[in-house]
């Protein structure tokens, strides 16, 4: 273990809360190396395919292309533009945006993006200190100008939106989830929405056309059908991949692989959405995970 990463484990009793930026980080050049983030396939999204279609998102880009940091995209250059799009079509609408997991910060770069120039602010959450460490510090270097707009909340979901959008009765957010893919905490994600549902706009999630291993149990589309119904409405966002593209097949480091002709996310709005699940006699607290979250 590198001596940053031994100094972050003796402060591991940030569950549920605001972490602070690290000014040691703020010269560390190999951020993955330091925060001890794999990096697996290497993948970088192609955000140059939508060159001309919006200023904001070209300098984005350019931002990204420019960068020295070393990352891995885990979303497809479609997902990205088709995010960043629904948040400039309703940015006068909106307060926060709200990223839960973040990882390498590649949906976090392009909403990140979006801060200054729609006045808005950014909250990253994440369960794993190291991933909003290292996105917070990647943004930084991308947009300066926005970082004292963004924040790293250290939780899942459900513990956010009880530590903080409870009590933010202003607050108007777009919510981005890629953060568990397993069912039932895609489910727990979701429901704890349900009690803060007046401060969210709008939710796009992440991850409806992935599948693998049942140990895993990826079932980010299901969970979503079971908290708001079989006919849920929803705007499809990202990439639909053909039957004979290779990531319809189980990849070589956990199994996981996309349904073909499937959605990669979904856009959904809150305004007249029908809750199928949890009943309104149900508290916010039966979401939260116990004391102290998972290790991170």
């Amino acid at each position: 273990m590198n001596d940053y990463v031994t100094t972050v484990a003796m402060h591991q009793s940030t569950w549920g809360t605001f972490l602070d930026p690290d000014p040691a980080l703020a010269d560390v050049v190999d951020l993955r190396e330091a925060l001890s983030i794999r990096v697996y396939s290497g993948h970088r999204a192609d955000l140059k395919k939508f060159a001309g279609r919006s200023t904001v998102f070209d300098r984005v880009t350019s931002r990204i292309d420019g960068s020295a940091v070393e990352f891995e995209d885990q979303s497809s250059a479609y997902h990205y533009f088709d995010l960043f799009s629904r948040v400039e079509r309703s940015h006068r609408e909106l307060t926060r945006l709200v990223d839960v997991g973040v990882f390498m910060g590649g949906s976090s770069a392009v909403l990140a993006g979006c801060v200054e120039p729609m006045g808005l602010e950014l909250d990253l959450v994440d369960v794993n200190a190291a991933y909003l460490r290292f996105t917070h510090e990647r943004l930084r270097r991308l947009f300066p100008n926005a970082a004292a707009r963004i924040r790293m909340f250290h939780g899942d979901l459900p513990t956010y939106a009880s530590a903080v959008l409870k009590d933010e009765a202003k607050t108007h957010a777009f919510v981005h989830h890629d953060g568990s893919h397993q069912f039932e905490q895609v489910v727990k994600d979701l429901s704890a929405l349900y009690f803060i549902r007046e401060r969210v706009h709008a939710l796009a999630i992440h991850a409806t056309h992935l599948r693998g291993p049942i140990v895993h149990g990826n079932f980010v589309d299901a969970a979503v059908h079971a908290v708001f119904g079989a006919r849920v409405p929803f705007e499809p966002l990202g990439a639909r991949f053909p039957e004979d593209a290779p990531v319809t097949e189980p990849n070589r480091w956990d199994g996981n692989y996309f349904l073909a002709g499937t959605p990669e996310a979904m856009y959904i709005r809150f305004d007249g959405l029908e809750w199928r699940y949890p009943h309104p006699s149900m508290e916010l607290d039966e979401f939260l995970p116990v004391k102290g979250g998972p290790s991170a």
